[in-house]
């Protein structure tokens, strides 16, 4: 490993540890990355994935993830998801979800979020935007 991609993995490794986590992977198949700041790593079973993050599946790959909420989403192969923006904090009645599905497909079942504050959810794709009403949803987002 060179000097920079080591520099890069210790900086992921500090961001990781010190910053708020909004979902936690439960199932990964194949090859699935995480770019953070510039900073790109694979995704493994059990890490917690964070705001802003936006994740790569590719052939034959796939990922699910649980929100803090309880959202439930899985993206399917050659997708791209960006997590736009993320608060789940019932004692100071903040919500936010918003996400945008890039390319690919995308199972999703909301959580809290959209039973407490189904406005405050969003779901973007390049011609739009899904309203989520506590519900469940699939979509794809043709290249």
């Amino acid at each position: 490993m060179n000097m920079t991609a080591a520099i890069g993995v210790l900086c992921w490794m500090a961001a990781s540890a010190y910053g708020e986590s909004v979902a936690i992977v439960k199932k990964v198949e194949g090859k699935v990355l995480a770019q953070r700041g510039g900073v790109t790593h694979s995704v493994k079973k059990g890490e917690f994935v964070q705001e802003t993050e936006i994740l790569h599946t590719f052939e034959k790959s796939s990922v699910g993830l649980i929100f803090n909420d309880g959202t439930l989403v899985s993206l399917g192969p050659k997708s791209i998801l960006s997590l736009n923006r993320y608060r789940f904090d019932p004692a100071e009645n903040g919500y936010e979800w918003d996400m945008t599905l890039k390319r690919g497909s995308a199972a999703v079942e909301s959580g809290k979020i959209g039973k407490l504050s189904p406005e405050s959810v969003h779901f973007r794709v390049p011609q739009g935007i899904v309203g989520i009403r506590g519900t469940r949803f699939i979509v794809e987002v043709e290249e």
